[in-house]
């Protein structure tokens, strides 16, 4: 089937420079941010985690690749003054996508202390904390306190965040997970080779400081085992309660055949 690309999120920007290279085939879709509605019941999609509770009628999960990230990361809560003195508000979503969110859920009231009067998509000047993700995170904030989502909820769990899986149609072959695992992991390697314009295509488009790009970039894993399929779980588990998306029992693994 068609493979949906990976979001043009900045936890995928060496995958998307793989993929959107010359060289690169031309059955890859790759869209701001996909959501399980953009997905067919054939498609191949890198989506975000929380995105697969959303699929489980037409699709499994790759056991073996999904993105990943520990201790830092690009999702951060941003407040007009300390956490710690905020003991109730109301919170933001800035055109962040579902793996913020339910990271957010998941880390502001367990860690910081943090009650929500409310959940906004758009701002109407009520929110005194906003969420944001991707290279927006990174950047330095002019007035105010920025915490790493990703680094409270190391702390608060020792897993890291798994931002991205792949979705797999349940009638795929093992072959066809195959092709497209290899495309993923040789997209991958191709942008890591051009990390260097990477780096600077992202730098152009934001204030992000050089040093805290290369160390976000250089902490991103691309392959899952043991220890990352469960804070995928866990992720959903602790964060799903309350949103569009269905608190699953277990994720749906695929099983080779």
């Amino acid at each position: 089937g068609p493979f949906l690309g990976p979001d043009r999120g900045r936890k995928t920007a060496y995958i998307v420079a793989g993929l959107t290279g010359d060289d690169a085939p031309g059955d890859v879709s790759v869209r701001p941010r996909h959501m399980a509605a953009d997905v067919g019941p054939n498609d191949f999609a890198l989506i975000q985690t929380p995105e697969i509770g959303l699929l489980t009628e037409t699709h499994v999960v790759d056991p073996a690749f999904g993105i990943s990230t520990a201790e830092s990361g690009a999702i951060a809560m941003r407040t007009p003054v300390r956490p710690d003195e905020i003991e109730r508000a109301s919170i933001l979503l800035y055109d962040v996508g579902s793996t913020a969110e339910l990271l957010a859920r998941a880390t502001l009231w367990p860690f910081y202390g943090i009650e929500a009067a409310s959940w906004l998509r758009d701002p109407d000047g009520s929110s005194s904390v906003t969420i944001v993700d991707g290279l927006a995170a990174l950047e330095p904030v002019e007035a105010g306190f920025s915490e790493d989502l990703v680094r409270a909820w190391y702390i608060l769990t020792e897993q890291p965040v798994v931002t991205h899986l792949l979705a797999i149609p349940i009638g795929a072959t093992d072959e066809d997970v195959a092709a497209i695992r290899t495309r993923l992991t040789d997209a991958t390697a191709a942008g890591y080779a051009a990390r260097r314009d990477v780096r600077k295509a992202l730098l152009e488009e934001s204030s992000v400081e050089p040093e805290r790009l290369v160390d976000f970039l250089a902490r991103l894993r691309y392959e899952l085992d043991a220890r990352t399929r469960t804070a995928a779980y866990s992720i959903i588990a602790r964060g799903a309660g309350g949103t569009s998306y269905p608190l699953l029992r277990a994720l749906p693994w695929r099983e080779t055949e």
